[in-house]
């Protein structure tokens, strides 16, 4: 089975978070979820991708109840059996911090990364990715993102 996390760009065009989506985005992006599991991939919803998309929530000067509430089905969404999303164990400790330090397996550390604008919730993405690769579970394991910079270094690695 073929899994891809999401990052937290396609979570905020997902949900129409105010000021980190674009309205006409919405109807493609969720077409590419239903191509995607119409042939059997699942869609990882990592922590940071969570987490980012709930300070961006709070940040905006919409109506952040709304979209908070988006937010919290979209959650629970994730959580049922025949949900496309998959939310699997995240092995946070010393190792997985260790690796965001280290800069996951990107070749570069996270001081290095940083000078090139690649912030700490990408870089736990890309651990988080590494985890999943390592475990054996699956066929093969990426990263959907709209971040050009996310998206180079997943590729690369």
């Amino acid at each position: 089975m073929k899994v891809t996390l999401i990052d937290t760009s396609v979570l905020c065009e997902l949900l129409q978070v105010p000021g980190k989506s674009e309205p006409t985005r919405k109807a493609e992006m969720w077409e590419e979820v239903d191509v995607r599991a119409s042939v059997g991939e699942r869609l990882v919803l990592p922590v940071t991708a969570v987490v980012e998309t709930g300070n961006h929530i709070v940040q905006s000067g919409g109506d952040r109840h709304t979209v908070a509430e988006r937010l919290a089905a979209f959650l629970r969404l994730a959580l049922q059996a025949d949900s496309p999303f998959f939310v699997p164990e995240l092995a946070f400790g010393r190792d997985f911090v260790a690796s965001v330090a280290d800069g996951a397996s990107t070749g570069q550390t996270l001081a290095q990364l940083a000078t090139h604008k690649v912030g700490t919730g990408d870089i736990a993405i890309l651990v988080q990715r590494d985890q999943l690769r390592g475990g054996g579970d699956f066929t093969a394991v990426d990263v959907w993102t709209l971040d050009r910079g996310l998206d180079d270094l997943a590729k690369a690695t």
